[in-house]
């Protein structure tokens, strides 16, 4: 659906932070493919935010929320509306004894790191996986038997119509890579419980991780982490090698090409092993 011109550029008049038009998401994406967005806004702060978020509800315009973008495929036909980018001004981090306050773009390898110097523990399994906090909440993401949910105190963000809204974790339905908030809510930031640990303990317990991790993973490629969520006491990298499709590659650098070659492992794991791998990259826009 083709977006009126007029009404994204009152949108961007209104804004304080960096506004875009038909900017390539390519640029900020993990993937580094996709097609444009109609209008990127990377606000200010939080006031910024709800003001953005308000205008967009009364002029009823379709809009996405995009952190790091990891786990995110942006198909070619690019993004109609506006992309809400959750960087610059939602990058605080602070501690209050074992309470870490987070803001949603703040970069989760960061996060880790900087939790492990404090002599924090809770987030050793981070180590290596990349994006923001705003999108590990989102996903629920994890690794080596922890996950975000273990460690959420609350999460503040906005409800669709620009209103402030704090969630309990109790509030919030967090599954396997999955997580369940209000319909159009924005995640602004994150109070984390950590635990006090030895820091030679946690980094000693990062490095294992880290090693694990790069001999399984091509950290230095374009990636979006894990395309595949785990089966239930397997691995999804185990489930594929099985199949004979380690190493394979369809097409060049667009994303149909990814989308076929996710639905080419579908099949052929369902077909050889009776496994049906569920994807953990989240796909958006038009073809």
């Amino acid at each position: 659906m083709k977006i009126p011109s007029n009404m994204l550029k009152q949108l961007a008049a209104k804004a304080k932070g960096q506004c875009r038009f038909n900017e390539p998401m390519s640029r900020h994406t993990s993937f580094r493919i996709g097609g444009p967005a109609d209008l990127l806004v990377i606000p200010a702060d939080e006031a910024d935010l709800q003001n953005l978020l308000a205008g967009i509800h009364k002029a009823r315009v379709p809009y996405m929320i995009l952190g790091n973008g990891t786990n995110l495929l942006v198909l070619d036909g690019g993004i109609r509306g506006v992309v809400i980018k959750m960087t610059a001004g939602f990058r605080q981090a602070d501690r209050k004894e074992n309470t870490l306050k987070v803001g949603a773009g703040y970069a989760l390898p960061r996060l880790v790191e900087g939790s492990a110097e404090m002599s924090l523990a809770g987030l050793e399994w981070g180590v290596g996986i990349p994006g923001s906090v705003g999108g590990a909440l989102l996903m629920n993401a994890g690794a080596y038997g922890g996950q975000m949910s273990d460690i959420v105190k609350k999460v503040w963000g906005f409800t669709r119509s620009g209103d402030r809204l704090t969630l309990r974790a109790g509030q919030i339905n967090f599954g396997y890579r999955h997580s369940e908030y209000p319909e159009g809510f924005v995640i602004a930031g994150t109070e984390l419980k950590m635990q006090q640990g030895r820091r030679s303990r946690i980094k000693s317990a990062m490095e294992q991780w880290m090693s694990k991790r790069q001999r399984n993973q091509p950290l230095s490629l374009p990636s979006a982490g894990c395309i595949f969520k785990n089966p239930t006491n397997d691995s999804a990298r185990r489930l594929i090698g099985v199949a004979g499709l380690k190493g394979k590659k369809i097409g060049g650098a667009k994303a149909i090409d990814v989308l076929r070659l996710i639905g080419l492992i579908k099949e052929r794991t369902y077909k050889t092993i009776g496994t049906e791998l569920v994807p953990e990259v989240k796909t958006v826009g038009e073809p």
